[in-house]
């Protein structure tokens, strides 16, 4: 009797047991209706302001920012605007498709074609731009998401914020536009390289730009507003000081602006209104016909401010003639108009694929006298050259190369004429080049150079000479865009 009562106690102790396990599972709510409540939840919050949101997207922490405004709508769709050109204006303003997916995490996901995709396609997808985000949380009144594609450990976090009803009146997309004329004739080793005269201070800033990034490196600051000035009094920092940069009603911002002492005053430099965009300034190639750009307008604390586009570089001005060695570097490092290298595509390839180095002469005494004739002493090199180390059909080691005459060293601008001796072998080293090798040689200069000659403009490269003993010069030729550098 006392077993059958135990057991109708057990009975009944499992029957409550399970009745509250089932009770807990039935609270429970399936993954499926957690995802979709996920989903409707952000798509509401998205949908929510009157005005949209406000987007002040940099990508990466050394790029800049890109001013873009974004209206969700619950059909799925977004209203995207921003201040990046191209295309026709075509990402100026464009409706597109969205979703927003639950896998490992709630996500963002802007489906058509639009401004971000385009950011994430720059330097061959390599920029560091996003249209895939994870959502983060809820900070206040903004949404906050991560980029998708980070994977070196520093993820991008954005941050919507609602936009009020002026938000559109920020846009300076004229100022954007108007900065791609400084793109032309312009290194792609250092970019466009621009001055900015202040008058009012008797400074001028000299920096070096990425368009793509919105990034600026300041390289100098120097006394004097024309470059005859600078060259005179011979007063410079030197800076590389980086920064980001975005437009906003009307001006330039840095997103680390620039604070330091010069000529005995403390010298702040942040932003720059930009007012009258013309294109009268200076023609950079002899022979040449058309203007550069030049942007007139001011800084706060600096007064008046006028942008031009230089080939002017104070470190560069270091480019000197050398007693001691020859300037060289390895042949890749010659490119053509459109930056890819003659030693991979191009005449260097065709006519000596062999090539290891690209030689330059440049003042190099090779002995007691820098005198060279083909029948004098076929071992002395030329002072002033340029050539190509290549390997011969054997396997050995030449060194081809073309002298020139300097007519000119100013500044950081040198001419160059190739010599036309009455014995045309007195104008190649060495003796026993073949007819073949020294037409081959003809070609190849008079393309980088210019047929007979020309000038180059010398800017020390900051990124390629950091971490080492050695100094780089990037020597561009404004009138057909091709460059090489040269290792000091």
């Amino acid at each position: 009797m006392i077993t059958m009562v135990k057991n109708i106690l057990l009975l009944l102790v499992a029957i409550v047991f399970l009745s509250s396990c089932d009770n807990g599972l039935e609270k429970i709510t399936p993954p499926a209706e957690r995802s979709a409540e996920a989903i409707s939840n952000l798509r509401d919050d998205l949908v929510a302001p009157t005005n949209g949101w406000v987007l002040n997207y940099q990508p990466t922490l050394e790029s800049g920012i890109f001013y873009i405004l974004l209206n969700f709508n619950d059909d799925g769709t977004v209203r995207i605007q921003s201040d990046v050109p191209g295309d026709n204006d075509y990402f100026y303003d464009q409706t597109v498709s969205y979703r927003i997916d639950t896998r490992l995490s709630l996500e963002l996901v802007f489906e058509t074609y639009a401004v971000l995709h385009y950011l994430f396609e720059q330097n061959q997808s390599t920029f560091g731009a996003e249209f895939e985000f994870y959502y983060v949380d809820k900070e206040g009144d903004n949404l906050r998401f991560a980029s998708k594609s980070d994977n070196d450990g520093e993820q991008t976090v954005i941050s919507l914020e609602p936009a009020g009803a002026d938000a559109s009146d920020v846009f300076s997309r004229e100022l954007a536009e108007n900065l791609l004329a400084y793109d032309t004739i312009s290194s792609l080793f250092i970019g466009p390289m621009q001055q900015i005269a202040l008058t009012d201070r008797n400074v001028s800033i000299f920096w070096s730009m990425n368009l793509v990034e919105r990034s600026v490196t300041i390289r100098n600051l120097a006394e004097g507003v024309t470059t005859s000035d600078i060259s005179a009094t011979n007063n410079t920092l030197e800076l590389e000081h980086e920064s980001g940069y975005g437009f906003f009603d009307g001006k330039l911002v840095l997103t680390e602006p620039l604070e330091t002492t010069f000529m005995g005053a403390a010298f702040n430099f942040s932003e720059m209104t930009l007012s009258t965009f013309s294109e009268t300034g200076e023609i950079l190639c002899t022979g040449g016909t058309a203007n550069s750009p030049v942007y007139t307008g001011s800084s706060t604390g600096l007064g008046s401010a006028t942008m031009y586009k230089t080939l002017y570089d104070v470190k560069g001005t270091e480019f000197q003639p050398m007693e001691d060695s020859p300037y060289s570097v390895n042949v890749f490092f010659v490119a053509d108009a459109d930056g890819i290298s003659m030693s991979r595509a191009g005449s260097i390839n065709d006519y000596f694929p062999t090539a290891t180095g690209f030689a330059f002469n440049y003042g190099f005494i090779d002995s007691d006298s820098a005198y060279y004739a083909c029948s004098a002493d076929s071992l002395v090199q030329p002072e002033n050259a340029v050539g190509l180390y290549y390997e011969d059909e054997n396997g050995n080691l030449r060194l081809g190369l073309r002298k020139f005459d300097v007519v000119s060293a100013v500044d950081n601008k040198v001419e160059i004429q190739f010599t036309t001796s009455t014995d045309p072998l007195d104008d190649y080293y060495p003796c026993d080049l073949t007819n073949e090798e020294r037409t081959n040689l003809a070609a190849i200069t008079d393309e980088i150079f210019g047929t007979g000659g020309g000038e180059i403009h010398a800017a020390y490269d900051f990124f390629r000479s950091s971490g080492s003993d050695l100094d780089v010069f990037t020597l561009y030729n404004a009138c057909n865009n091709y460059e090489f550098l040269l290792v000091q």
